[in-house]
C-alpha cells in the first residue's frame, strides 16, 4: 500500500497543481489560470494512513551537552531473590515461571528424611528437658520433708525430756525406797542378834528390799533406754539438719542441667528453623516441630519467577537452587561509554534513558534517573560503564531490553530547537525536513534550513519551525519522492507558502 501511494502522490500533487514545470509557470491560453506553485503538500487522512505517516514535536535541548551512549536494562543483585534447599529431600514445585508471586507466596514444598532425624533430636532433647524437670519436682518434694522434719524435732525432744525427767523422779524414789529397806533389814538383823528381832520380820524386809533392788535396775534399764533414744533422736536431727545443704546442691545441679538441656533445645530449634526457612519462635510455638511434616519456602519479597531449577517429585540435596525471582520494579540501566568521555561527566548528573529508534516503542515514555559511574572499566576496549539509578521503571522495561541513555553533562547553556535525526532526508543537494501547517493539519510544509550539531538522534535548526511544531518521521521519504514543494528556478517561498520567481527580496 505504501508503494501504491508513492508512485500515485507525484500524479495527485501534479493533478492539483494542474501540471507544470520550467522557471515559471505557463500561462494559461484561455483554459484556466496558471498553476499556482507552493512549498506546501497536501496530505489528507486517507494519505496519512496509507504512507503511515507520523510525526514529532520539535523540541528545546541541549543536544550539544549530551551525551549518547547505548546500553540497555539490567536487574541490580538486590532485585533477586534465590531459594534453596537446607536439606536434601523431595521437592514438589508451586509456582510456574514468570509467575508473579508476592511475600508468604508458597514456592515449593521439600519432604526431607533429614528432617525426621531432625525430629526425633529434637524430642529426645524435650523428653531430657522433662525428666530432668520430674527429679527438680522430686528433690523439691525431699527438700520440703527434710524441713518438714526438722521442724517435727522441738516436741518430740520436748517430749523426750519429759519422759527422762519423770524416769529421773522414779529412780530417786526407787533408790530412797531401797535405802529404806537396806536400812530396815540391818535393824532387824541387829534386833535378832539381841535375841528381840522376829524372822518374819526380817523375810518380809529382805522381800521388799529385793522388791526394790529389781525395780531400781528395770528403772535404770528404762532410764537408759530413753537416753539412748534421746541420742538417736539428735542424731536424725543432725542428719535432718545437714540433709538440707545436700539437697540444696543437688537442685542447683540439677538446675544447671535443665539450663543446658534448655539451651540445646534453643540451638536444635534455631538450626531447624533456619533449615526451614521460619524462625524459632514459630517453630517452637504450640510445639509446630512436632506435627510438621513437610516445609513449605515462602517468597520473602515481590517479584517475577526467573528460573525453576527442578521439577515436582525431584530429588535434590541440600542448598540446592530452587527458585530465583526478580522484581521487575526494580531496575537500573547500563550503558557503555567511551574512556575519553568521562571529563565530561561526574555522579549526580540526570539522565534519561530512551527506547531504541523505530519500532512500537519509539514514543514510549523515557526513564529519568541519576548517573552513577562503576569503579571498573575495560582498559582494552578504553570503554566505561554508565549506571542510571532509575526514579521509576517504565512498563516497556526488562533486563536485557536495549536504549539508549542521555546524560546533559552541562545544564548551564540555553536549549535550542531541535528535530529527530529521522526527520530529516536529502533530496539532491539539500537537506530537508516537512513540517505540519500549523493552519492546516492535512498539509505539510517542505522546508530547507541551515542545520546545526547533532548528538546522533536530534539535530538543532536554525529557522523554519518553533517550539511544538509537529514534522514528519515516518513516510519522510516518500514525501521526498512527490516532488512536491520544491522550488522552479530562480525565487523564493513567501511565508503563507507561495512562490517568488526572480532573486529573492524583502
Amino acid at each position: 500500500m505504501s508503494k501504491k501511494w508513492t508512485l500515485l502522490l507525484p500524479v495527485l500533487l501534479l493533478a492539483a497543481c494542474g501540471g507544470g514545470g520550467g522557471e515559471t509557470p505557463p500561462a494559461g491560453g484561455g483554459e484556466g489560470e496558471p498553476v499556482k506553485i507552493t512549498n506546501r503538500i497536501d496530505i489528507p487522512p486517507a494519505v496519512v494512513q496509507n504512507l503511515g505517516i507520523t510525526f514529532a514535536k520539535v523540541e528545546r535541548r541541549r543536544v550539544e551537552q549530551t551525551l549518547r551512549v547505548p546500553g540497555n536494562f539490567e536487574s541490580p543483585p538486590e532485585a533477586r531473590r534465590e531459594y534453596h534447599t537446607m536439606l536434601p529431600g523431595r521437592v514438589e514445585v508451586l509456582v510456574k515461571q514468570y509467575q508473579l508471586v508476592e511475600p508468604g507466596t508458597e514456592l515449593f514444598r521439600l519432604e526431607s528424611p533429614e528432617w525426621r532425624r531432625m525430629q526425633e533430636s529434637l524430642a529426645a532433647t524435650d523428653v531430657a528437658i522433662s525428666t530432668l524437670q520430674s527429679d527438680r519436682s522430686v528433690l523439691d518434694a525431699e527438700r520440703a520433708a527434710a524441713v518438714k522434719a526438722i521442724e517435727s524435732f522441738p516436741p518430740r525432744i520436748d517430749a523426750q525430756r519429759a519422759l527422762m525427767d519423770a524416769s529421773d523422779d522414779h529412780l530417786m524414789r526407787l533408790g530412797e525406797a531401797r535405802d529404806n529397806w537396806l536400812e530396815r533389814v540391818a535393824q532387824i538383823e541387829e534386833l535378832q542378834k539381841r535375841g528381840a528381832g522376829k524372822a518374819a520380820e526380817l523375810a518380809e524386809a529382805r522381800a521388799e528390799l529385793q522388791n526394790a533392788l529389781v525395780g531400781l535396775a528395770e528403772e535404770q534399764e528404762k532410764r537408759a533406754g530413753l537416753a539412748e533414744q534421746r541420742a538417736n533422736l539428735d542424731a536424725e536431727k543432725a542428719a535432718a539438719e545437714l540433709a538440707i545443704p545436700v539437697i540444696d546442691s543437688h537442685i542447683a545441679a540439677k538446675d544447671a542441667e535443665i539450663v543446658n538441656a534448655r539451651d540445646a533445645m534453643q540451638r536444635a530449634l534455631k538450626s531447624a528453623a533456619g533449615a526451614l526457612g521460619m524462625t524459632a519462635q514459630a517453630l517452637a510455638e504450640g510445639d509446630a516441630w512436632r506435627t510438621l511434616d513437610t516445609f513449605t519456602v515462602r517468597a520473602t519479597a515481590v517479584g517475577t519467577v526467573d528460573h525453576v531449577h527442578a521439577s515436582t517429585g525431584a530429588w535434590v540435596e541440600a542448598n540446592t537452587e530452587i527458585i530465583a525471582t526478580v522484581d521487575l520494579t526494580n531496575l537500573r540501566f547500563r550503558g557503555r561509554a567511551l574512556q575519553s568521555d568521562l571529563g565530561l561527566l561526574k555522579e549526580g548528573l540526570p539522565t534519561r534513558v530512551v527506547p531504541p529508534q523505530g519500532g512500537s516503542l519509539e514514543n514510549a515514555t523515557p526513564a529519568e534517573g541519576t548517573l552513577y559511574i562503576p569503579v571498573e572499566a575495560d582498559p582494552g576496549e578504553r570503554m566505561i560503564d554508565l549506571l542510571a539509578v532509575l526514579d521509576s521503571v517504565p512498563d516497556w522495561a526488562r533486563p536485557g531490553v536495549s536504549g539508549e541513555l542521555e546524560v546533559v553533562w552541562n545544564t548551564t547553556t540555553e536549549p535550542q530547537l531541535a528535530i529527530p535525526n529521522r526527520a530529516i532526508v536529502r533530496d539532491g543537494l539539500d537537506q530537508v525536513f516537512f513540517v505540519r501547517d500549523y493552519k492546516d493539519d492535512n498539509k505539510v510544509i517542505r522546508t530547507v534550513s541551515p542545520l546545526g550539531v547533532s548528538d546522533g538522534r536530534w539535530t538543532v535548526v536554525d529557522t523554519g519551525v518553533m517550539e511544538g511544531s509537529e514534522v514528519v518521521i515516518e513516510g519522510v521519504y516518500e514525501l521526498k519522492l512527490t516532488g512536491g514543494g520544491k522550488p522552479l528556478g530562480k525565487g523564493h517561498f513567501h511565508a503563507d507558502g507561495t512562490w517568488h520567481a526572480g532573486a529573492d527580496h524583502d
